[in-house]
């Protein structure tokens, strides 16, 4: 694995080391760490044909360089995922990193487990966005803020309530079974599995075992890719405002 690190990064760096390193039996990741990208550093990330990211610190994120570094990733062969660490960001700058074509934002301080997970996930050619900004996401989705980018249709107001025919319509359109949905419609909304299990009066077993299914049905590996591919499928009346 290399990484390329671009930025400070001084409060992260070397928790990201230390959490990208796996069994003893495999070699170790590479990191090299830079204020700005030079043609050798390209050289050298491109030099491995897979398991290498460009990670921005969330600073250049704000900043225009973010569209040059991203261009330049996807025209690498294969394309090179690019992750911004840091804080997770306000929802208009989430859309404006994946407009430019960030595969993931990770939030800092985070678990071994998620970096891992969350690298894994990009390594794959999947999107990582935070939990905690979904629902903000999901508003702006709606008003079509993401354009071309990612062409989700306007998700009209549409209770989970209110139109059965449509939500099983829906359910039989994403191949999922009408639990499913219900338990779909309120993840995109943000709420916890403790949560769901109070409104739905089932149990957290229940609860998992529901939504494991349902992100096998979609092909899924987060709440993020599942309310994503749901949205790109044209499932429009399952979220609500």
């Amino acid at each position: 694995m290399r990484v390329l690190v671009v930025g400070e990064a001084a409060t992260w760096l070397s928790g990201l080391q230390i959490a990208l390193q796996t069994d003893a039996n495999v070699t170790p990741p590479v990191l090299r760490h830079v204020e700005h990208v030079a043609t050798q550093d390209w050289v050298w990330l491109r030099e491995l044909p897979s398991r290498r990211a460009l990670v921005l610190d969330e600073a250049i994120a704000r900043t225009p360089a973010v569209d040059t570094l991203c261009a330049i990733a996807a025209e690498c062969v294969p394309p090179v995922p690019v992750v911004v660490v840091g804080d997770a960001g306000f929802p208009d700058e989430i859309i404006r990193w994946l407009q430019a074509g960030v595969a993931a934002c990770l939030p800092w301080p985070n678990s071994v487990a998620r970096v891992r997970s969350v690298f894994d996930l990009a390594f794959s050619g999947g999107r990582f966005v935070p939990e905690e900004a979904l629902s903000a996401l999901l508003v702006l989705w709606r008003q079509e803020a993401l354009g071309d980018a990612l062409p989700l249709s306007r998700l009209p107001v549409f209770p989970l309530g209110g139109d059965k025919a449509t939500q099983l319509a829906e359910s039989a359109l994403l191949g999922i079974s009408q639990r499913q949905y219900e338990i779909l419609a309120l993840l995109s909304r943000g709420l916890s599995i403790k949560t769901i299990c109070q409104q739905l009066v089932i149990s957290e077993g229940t609860a998992k075992t529901h939504v494991s299914a349902l992100y096998r049905r979609l092909g899924a590996r987060n709440r993020g890719e599942a309310i994503y591919i749901a949205a790109q499928r044209g499932a429009r009346h399952l979220f609500e405002t």
